[in-house]
């Protein structure tokens, strides 16, 4: 799989073949980031990651930072293999841990970006944002990808803006309920 744009352009990861890992193909990957517009200077947390394919698409596109939380302990050391391979051990940091238990541990923090690409059809995506709360954790924008077969009903106090469909899967783009 190649890096689609920016400095690491064209350069390749390799994705091993393991059940239930389904990286965010070329075509969803260029349409988010031509959606969202320049990255530079953001911070990102890439939830369930698998290959770590969105946190360095951000960060060659600009991104300040990435950190990456995923449970497989195999796909985390491959993604540190990369990083320091590729001299991203600034910008790039990786937890080999379940989602909600890393959550739980970054209490109070913010970032510009959280993309979030859960196990398909179980439930994962509609708690998420209520992980997020529980732990204070604050985002401009929260995007989930997801099957297009499921209709997420999103917590109190979350907006979906938008959803775009690629295919099977669907990009959920949330933001936080503001009083008005």
């Amino acid at each position: 799989m190649r890096i689609t744009a920016g400095y690491l352009r064209s350069r390749v990861i390799n994705i091993p073949d393991m059940q239930g890992l389904r990286p965010t193909p070329a075509k969803v990957r260029q349409a988010l980031f031509n959606i969202l517009g320049t990255v530079d200077d953001m911070r990102l947390l890439d939830l369930y990651s698998g290959s770590g394919i969105m946190a360095l698409e951000a960060i060659s596109r600009g991104a300040t930072s990435a950190v990456s939380i995923e449970q497989n302990r195999r796909l985390t050391r491959d993604m540190e293999v990369i990083r320091d391979a590729w001299d991203l051990t600034e910008s790039w940091q990786i937890k080999t841990a379940l989602v909600e238990k890393a959550l739980a541990l970054m209490p109070g923090q913010h970032f510009d970006l959280i993309f979030a690409d859960p196990p398909y059809q179980q439930g994962f995506s509609e708690q998420l944002p209520l992980w997020l709360d529980k732990h204070e954790i604050t985002c401009d924008r929260l995007i989930i990808e997801e099957s297009k077969k499921v209709k997420p009903a999103w917590p109190s106090g979350w907006l979906c803006e938008q959803s775009r469909l690629y295919g099977d899967t669907c990009l959920h783009f949330l933001e936080r309920k503001t009083d008005s």
